[in-house]
């Protein structure tokens, strides 16, 4: 027996054979033990470097660094390629400096090669998939006023934050999920210069607008393409309205339609003399919806979404003039409540037949996936992805491989 128990075990029997009065000890202050986190708990693979990582976080300093592995094997053929995320944010207010400000800096590098030489697809079969590269991706300072109302971002940025992926779409590979692939808008890996602003007049509206260079460039710092003779300039604007029903206001989406020009020489599309444009144009349109399993329960992620999207371009200067595609996902399996299945596919119009032959032409193509979170810093993503007639006038293909990802 312990002490601790032992004598006041002693005291009480002696009160009860002597007669003597015990006095009633005063309870101990209940304590809770501090929660120890493991190392598989936390929300990178390379830990909390002994609680500097925080330290810098609190202070305004947050380091990320992720790396992205696809293997994916078609028509007997395999393909390997690796992607590096290195990103820097400051934040201004927790720097002591002002309120609302952030500066975000992205370095990548892209090394291996895709499956998308053997598919044949107008859009590759990996939205990871690039010629390998190392470049300065973004670099930009963004400002926010009126709790976030008014936000106003200037320098090189990718366009897919704003006007691209919806915001349950991340999860699909294959690069037709991500911005729309007749929008040339600078997106991975083709970043660019631009300035971008976006105002909330209401809760439940929001309008943004922006100013890109015309003509970006992969590789190196990017930062001087935007001023090259003839680079051009690329306009976006869009608004997004979205709506919350159920219990609490938990379900809900986000319906968005936007449009963009460019302004740039563009060279005629599928005509045996073709003319030269001057400016190109197009529009999108997608939505979103979020339907929670237990939407009374906040700290329940499990739930569907449905993610629907079309964009035009003008036929007679896009290789690629309709986009149409859709998808839907399940968060949460049984016991895995933080997995993802999902199926999804789309239709491209195709000006020119890849292969050569007589256009106009289409592609469809369909994918599906499970991804398994194994941790919050460690997924793996088997995935499947089937062709019908990839870039217009190839044969039928099927790919299947899977993602690694990290968080380090």
């Amino acid at each position: 027996m312990r002490l601790g128990v032992f004598v006041p075990a002693v005291s009480c029997v002696a009160s009860v054979v002597l007669g003597v009065p015990r006095a009633r000890a005063a309870p101990e202050p209940l304590t809770e033990a501090p929660i120890e986190h493991s190392w598989a708990d936390g929300d990178h693979l390379t830990g909390d470097w002994g609680g500097a990582r925080s330290d810098l976080a609190d202070h305004g300093v947050t380091i990320d660094v992720f790396y992205a592995s696809d293997v994916f094997t078609a028509r007997g053929e395999t393909a390997a390629l690796g992607h590096v995320d290195a990103a820097l944010t400051l934040d201004s207010h927790k720097l002591g400096l002002w309120d609302g400000g952030t500066f975000y800096v992205l370095g990548q590098n892209n090394h291996g090669s895709g499956i998308n030489d053997q598919v044949g697809s107008a859009q590759p079969v990996s939205n990871l998939e690039a010629e390998p590269y190392t470049q300065l991706t973004e670099l930009f300072v963004e400002q926010t006023w009126f709790d976030q109302k008014l936000r106003i971002r200037l320098g090189k940025q990718d366009a897919n934050r704003e006007f691209g992926t919806p915001r349950f779409g991340g999860n699909f590979i294959n690069n037709n999920f991500g911005m729309f692939p007749n929008a040339p808008l600078p997106s991975y890996p083709t970043t660019g210069l631009g300035a971008f602003a976006s105002v909330q007049p209401v809760a439940w509206l929001v309008a943004k607008a922006a100013v890109y260079e015309g003509s970006p460039m992969t590789g190196g710092l990017g930062l001087t393409n935007a001023f090259r003779d003839g680079a051009g300039y690329t306009l976006a604007a869009s608004g997004a309205a979205t709506h919350h029903e159920g219990a609490d206001s938990r379900d809900g989406g986000t319906t968005s339609i936007g449009a963009w020009r460019q302004s740039v020489d563009i060279v005629e599309v599928g005509v045996a003399a073709p003319r030269t444009f001057g400016s190109d144009a197009g529009f999108f349109v997608q939505h979103d919806e979020r339907i929670y399993l237990h939407p009374h329960d906040p700290g329940d992620p499990r739930g569907l979404t449905v993610i629907l999207r079309f964009s035009w371009a003008r036929p007679d200067r896009s290789a690629l003039a309709r986009y149409a595609g859709g998808s839907v996902a399940w968060h949460g399996l049984g016991p895995r409540t933080n997995d993802t299945a999902g199926i999804g596919g789309g239709y491209l119009s195709i000006a020119e037949p890849l292969g050569g032959s007589a256009g106009p032409a289409r592609e469809i193509f369909g994918e599906a996936f499970y991804k398994l979170r194994l941790t919050t810093f460690i997924s793996l993503q088997p995935d499947v992805q089937w062709f019908h007639h990839p870039g217009g006038d190839g044969a039928n293909a099927l790919a299947a491989g899977v993602r690694l990802k990290l968080k380090l």
